[in-house]
């Protein structure tokens, strides 16, 4: 990381917001929690702007979020100074009794403000528009979804390709999570705190370098793209009897039909966003995910619920959630030998999985049994391909 960037970030804080008090990790009267929260990151991005170690990207977004911050307390510096130029003329009109005169005034602070209002108001839309299209699209989009006659090189396979890597060039394409599913969080102080999956952005290629156990056109890579929340039952209700049956290993039915949305007992902690790579291995009659995770973080997260439930976040991030990805799944029965099946908005494929923790000793001696499921959305190549099922 070119040293430039990090004495760039440090000097746009330091004119922001004052001096860099080492000793006291703060900027002016400013501590550094503060700034992480206007920059709209979390603290742990920001150590790392601070001492050097982010990437170009994370630098470039927060000097410029920084100047953005900077452009908007000028603003304001602005309209208080009209405000008080305006107030010293109102004063003076109403002693010389110049009503015509404090009318016209008027007029141009309500005028000074809307323009004002207008201003601030179209910055922080924009501002949140632009975080939000960010974290709402795929983080290799630019790589994989831009039209076939844009100048990029594909990560899919040619066309004089796809026969030779059959069947898994009937897989490459965009897939999503085929439906939500919701799981308990055990290892925090108290009961009540669950994980909901609400969507997965899949983009999946064929692998040309690990085919020596499989054979060429046999395995698949998978990069996913997953957006999750998690909820807080506000009554802290114990998990069984009410929503697990610990003798069957099963949820009740309260639990199969529990909506949190819909359900004012039921609040969401955060939002957490993560990045998966994904091995699939196509058998004939099965398929086999295996899945390393790239990273999580969390993002809208209610402080207020966090404190009063006593919920360890970092600790649902790195060792809860940390767990879900060691989950034993089953090899997914291949309703596709035939890849030509496969099709658009219809193609689903299920992993049956039982959901463990190291940290903490379920006490029922097994799992938390879950499904997630792919749905194929864009098929990368559709016509005849003439592989073999067998």
């Amino acid at each position: 990381m070119p040293e430039s960037f990090n004495e760039q970030f440090t000097a746009k804080l330091e004119a922001h917001y004052g001096p860099w008090e080492k000793m006291t990790s703060r900027f002016g009267n400013a501590p550094f929690g503060e700034i992480a929260k206007d920059l709209s990151i979390s603290a742990s991005q920001f150590t790392k702007l601070i001492y050097g170690s982010a990437t170009e990207g994370m630098y470039i977004r927060s000097i410029r979020n920084i100047e953005r911050l900077m452009e908007l307390q000028q603003a304001l510096d602005e309209r208080d100074t009209a405000l008080t130029k305006w107030t010293t003329a109102q004063a003076q009109a109403q002693q010389l009794q110049a009503r015509q005169r404090s009318a016209r005034n008027k007029i141009i602070l309500f005028s000074l403000l809307a323009l004002l209002t207008g201003a601030l108001g179209a910055y922080t839309y924009t501002r949140n528009q632009d975080q939000l299209n960010t974290l709402s699209q795929h983080p290799l989009s630019l790589y994989f979804d831009q039209g076939f006659d844009a100048d990029f090189d594909s990560p899919y396979l040619k066309e004089s390709e796809v026969q030779d890597y059959c069947p898994c060039s009937a897989y490459e394409g965009s897939w999503s999570l085929s439906e939500e599913y919701k799981l308990p969080l055990p290892g925090n102080r108290k009961p009540g705190v669950y994980y909901l999956a609400k969507s997965a952005d899949v983009r999946m290629k064929c692998s040309k370098s690990d085919t020596l156990n499989l054979g060429r056109g046999r395995v698949l890579i998978g990069f996913e793209y997953l957006i999750n929340e998690v909820w807080v039952d506000t009554k802290q209700t114990p998990l069984s009897p009410t929503y697990f049956d610990k003798d069957n290993k099963t949820y009740t039915p309260e639990f199969m039909a529990l909506t949190f949305a819909d359900n004012p007992q039921f609040k969401r902690v955060a939002t957490i966003h993560s990045f998966f790579i994904d091995k699939f291995e196509i058998h004939p009659d099965s398929i086999v995910r295996r899945g390393e995770p790239c990273g999580r973080f969390a993002t809208d997260v209610d402080e207020q619920l966090v404190a009063r439930y006593e919920i360890d976040l970092k600790h649902v991030l790195e060792n809860v959630l940390g767990d879900l990805t060691q989950a034993d799944c089953e090899a997914a029965p291949n309703p596709f030998c035939d890849p030509n099946d496969l099709t658009e908005k219809v193609s689903v494929i299920n992993f049956d999985c039982l959901y463990t923790i190291k940290t903490e000793n379920l006490g029922i001696g097994g799992g938390y049994p879950y499904r997630k499921g792919f749905r194929l959305e864009k098929q990368n190549y559709s016509d005849n391909l003439t592989c073999d099922c067998e």
